[in-house]
This record gives structure tokens, sequence and C-alpha cells, in this order.
């Protein structure tokens, strides 16, 4: 008898309830714990990054701070999020930057380009094989 196949799935949220579509400047992830031999849900959680300082300013100002943000910043605000979900095996992400690309596929990550206001309609699309 073989042992169920268990993954984790990160999507990208502000809330917990939504996705958001801003990788780099979400408040944290929805992160699945998903049975790919059964194709079911078995948990869910809501990580928040420990770096949203910057986060709050860009939502209430709308002005791109990346634009003038140095590299350590953004050194800074990568290593947060690859903290915040260095033990999944996938992103599923509206959309995502170069470099943070990379770095997820240096870490043998999978990044899928998805976008659904309801995360949980597009781990069931993945489940389905539907999304890949």
């Amino acid at each position: 008898m073989s042992e169920n196949k268990i993954i984790k799935i990160a999507i990208p949220s502000d809330d917990g309830e939504s996705m958001s579509d801003h990788f780099g400047r979400s408040l944290g992830f929805i992160v699945y714990y998903v049975d790919l031999t059964d194709k079911k849900v078995l948990n869910k959680e809501f990580r928040k990054r420990s770096i949203v300082e910057n986060n709050e300013e860009h939502h209430h100002e709308h002005h791109h701070h990346e634009d003038n943000e140095t590299s350590v910043e953004e050194a800074r605000r990568h290593l947060d999020i690859l903290n915040t979900i260095k033990d999944v095996d996938i992103i599923i992400t509206a959309g995502i930057g170069p470099r943070m690309l990379s770095a997820f596929r240096s870490l043998n990550k999978q990044v899928i380009i998805g976008y659904d206001i309801n995360p949980d309609n597009l781990v069931k699309e993945f489940m389905d094989q539907n999304l890949s």
C-alpha cells in the first residue's frame, strides 16, 4: 500500500480569504495542504509576512514604491517572502517578478500563473489538472 502524496500550495493574499493580485506586496500567503492521491484539501492556513510596513504604505498611497526601492530593501522583501513559504512545493500567483521567479526555481519550487479572486477555485483546478 503506497502513501498518499501530500504537497503544499501557496497563494498570495492580504486577508487569508481572497487572492492578492500583487505577489510581492501581499501581506501573506494562504498555504493549502493538498492530498494529490485523493484530490482533496486536508488543511489551509494563512501565513502573514513579517515585513509589512511597505505593503500598507503601498496600498494606501497607491504609488509604485518598487521604482525607487533599493536593492537592499528588495532583498529583504524577497527573503521575507522566501522564509514565509520556504516549505511549499507550488506557488500559484497572478504574476511574479523575474528575480522572485528565479529564486523559487533555484529552490525547485513550481510557479504557476493563474488568477481567481477565490483561491480555493485555483487549488481545485490544479487538483483537476486544469492548471499547470
